[in-house]
């Protein structure tokens, strides 16, 4: 299962994701409500804010992958913002294992002074006035990747103007309150207890030292993290996405999803089938924003001859 970064389409990673069929897995990619092809109408009628994709999206996209192999492992790969949201699934015990690439907080002082002040910059002037004139963020414009419902990038915005990222925003021991004015909602990093494998690279400008470890720090089973040169790979340059780009991090993928495979079935095999990691039924989700439906499945084949690929999810959660 692969949770995208935030404004990427699913369609960036299907090299990755045809090379993961290829070596044996079921796949599934889909794009977040709200970005690209599970953007539903207009988006500045989208109320749909951050914390969503991690509440809903990620969910229903566990519970799809589940509903095809119920008894087999499931390992997810999480890039960017698809770290983050994992620990905002209610389900997160389903899951036996994920890799983490370019994984951390997005706090504006943790990047290099090049990319920091356009930062600042960005959520403190650009995104309140493209919300104001247009009712979304036009992100294709700044070649900041797809467009994105206001209430997303408002609020992706405010966890990159605090240290502490998200955990500022949480309901009992956060300092804020979310922009959209609602309860944060449930969390679940304190209970995660599947392996994680953090990958980042020393050139990425937003995975930097300083917004990893407040990031993985959360996770309570404590992401094992591999800092790469551009030089391992005989690259100039791998930085924020470079990895799921064939000609750079290819010669990384089939190592990475060994690792991935083994540790995930050495997890599903070491207890009952169908036993979760923790015990005990999670909360009820809230409402954290604007439509509760998930993006619809639409599937098509993975790989040649390999296991169909979920592009978009549309499980009711909850």
């Amino acid at each position: 299962m692969l949770n995208s970064g935030t404004g990427i389409p699913q369609g960036f990673y299907r090299r990755f994701c045809t090379r993961a069929a290829e070596r044996g897995f079921g796949v599934l990619r889909y794009d977040y409500r709200g970005v690209a092809e599970s953007a539903a109408g207009p988006l500045a009628h989208d109320r749909t804010v951050y914390r969503d994709w991690g509440h809903l999206d990620v969910p229903a996209a566990i519970a799809e992958v589940k509903r095809r192999l119920p008894d087999g492992p499931l390992a997810v790969v999480g890039h960017s913002t698809g770290g983050q949201q994992l620990g905002l699934a209610h389900n997160h015990h389903q899951v036996d294992a994920a890799l983490f690439v370019a994984v951390s907080t997005g706090y504006w002082r943790g990047m290099p002074f090049r990319q920091r002040w356009f930062t600042r910059v960005l959520w403190t002037v650009l995104v309140p006035l493209f919300r104001a004139v247009l009712g979304y963020f036009p992100a294709s414009r700044l070649g900041l990747g797809e467009d994105l419902p206001a209430g997303v990038a408002t609020e992706w915005g405010a966890w990159c103007l605090q240290p502490d990222y998200l955990a500022a925003f949480l309901d009992e021991t956060g300092r804020h309150r979310s922009p959209d004015g609602r309860d944060f909602g449930p969390t679940f990093f304190d209970r995660v207890s599947f392996p994680i494998d953090a990958l980042c690279f020393t050139d990425d400008d937003i995975a930097t030292p300083a917004n990893v470890p407040p990031m993985l720090d959360l996770y309570a089973s404590r992401p094992t993290v591999r800092w790469l040169e551009p030089a391992a790979v005989d690259a100039s340059a791998i930085g924020h996405l470079g990895f799921f780009r064939e000609r750079v991090g290819g010669p990384l993928w089939d190592d990475m999803l060994t690792r991935l495979h083994a540790t995930a079935t050495a997890e599903h095999r070491g207890r009952p089938a169908g036993e979760p990691h923790a015990e005990g039924d999670p909360p009820g989700l809230p409402q954290p924003g604007g439509d509760r439906r998930a993006p619809e499945a639409r599937r098509r084949p993975q790989g040649s001859g390999g296991p169909p690929n979920t592009r978009q999810v549309r499980s009711q959660v909850g």
